[in-house]
């Protein structure tokens, strides 16, 4: 259910409102998954990264490292699974990570197949240093929105995240 109680302005021009039958009205730029990946995008590359560089980290290696710092130790799996990183590319980031003594991997005592990763006191002091910064800019992003929007937004991302698995269209052969 939306927070938005008031009705849309009717001289928007949100093509949303009237995406059409099947969505035949709207243009790729109107995808909601379109501007998502936009917004998504422009954040990664006008926020995120400045701060990571900053740090001389590169996106990916931040996003892990401030993962470990939150959550470490933890299997590789679950790492990648809450990062949203392949375990290809997750091993790539955390070579690199280690050799710099950021991050340490080891195999699990209790089951050899598996891979415990770990942040070393010289990765969680750099985490510490860049979770400030990214927290300061995180709320920056937020300081154009109206709590009202704050919420809406908030509320309406995690909708859309609970429904793509269902909303997913069938795959054809």
């Amino acid at each position: 259910m939306s927070t938005l109680k008031r009705e849309p302005d009717s001289n928007s021009n949100c093509p949303w409102l009237d995406p059409g039958p099947h969505g035949n009205k709207l243009k790729l730029e109107d995808y909601p998954s379109a501007l998502l990946m936009r917004v998504a995008n422009r954040i990664q590359t006008d926020v995120t990264s400045v701060y990571a560089r900053q740090h001389e980290l590169s996106v990916p290696e931040w996003r892990l490292l401030a993962r470990l710092h939150e959550s470490a130790p933890m299997q590789l799996t679950a790492l990648c699974r809450t990062s949203y990183f392949d375990k290809a590319y997750a091993g790539r980031i955390l070579r690199d990570l280690e050799a710099r003594g950021l991050t340490c991997t080891q195999a699990d005592a209790a089951h050899r197949r598996r891979l415990i990763v770990d942040i070393t006191p010289e990765g969680r002091a750099l985490a510490r240093k860049v979770v400030a910064v990214a927290r300061r800019s995180q709320a920056h992003l937020l300081d154009v929105l109206t709590p009202t929007e704050r919420t809406a937004l908030y509320e309406t991302l995690h909708k859309l995240l609970d429904a793509t698995s269902a909303l997913a269209p069938e795959e054809t052969s």
